[in-house]
């Protein structure tokens, strides 16, 4: 009988608050634009010394966790993110010498100046 008793009583609170929700100004109410974060390169230049492949754009120098060796990672011109070998050493990037990647794993790791 409780429990009978503590559900009608969190269903008559659920509707009790409704109104309440509903009557919130509309400046209150949530933004409709999507509050993503968006990726942004390190700002840093590319030295002569280190050759980019036709097409793929060297976005910097990231490793996965502080302590670890830098890598080289590179935009495709699909737009796909790669990570290559050791900072600077890559050369020619390209599915044989480097691995896709996510947004998701670069955001987990660390940019190294």
């Amino acid at each position: 009988m409780r429990r009978v008793a503590g559900c009608a009583g969190s269903l008559a609170l659920l509707v009790l608050m409704v109104p309440i929700a509903y009557a919130a100004p509309m400046e209150l109410w949530p933004s409709t634009q999507t509050a993503l974060l968006t990726f942004t390169p390190p700002a840093q230049s590319v030295g002569s010394e280190v050759p980019v492949a036709k097409n793929w754009t060297h976005l910097g120098c990231w490793t996965p966790r502080s302590g670890s060796p830098c890598v080289d990672v590179y935009r495709d011109p699909q737009g796909g993110l790669w990570i290559c070998k050791a900072c600077g050493t890559t050369g020619n990037p390209g599915p044989g010498k480097c691995r896709r990647t996510t947004q998701s794993e670069l955001d987990s790791g660390l940019w190294c100046s």
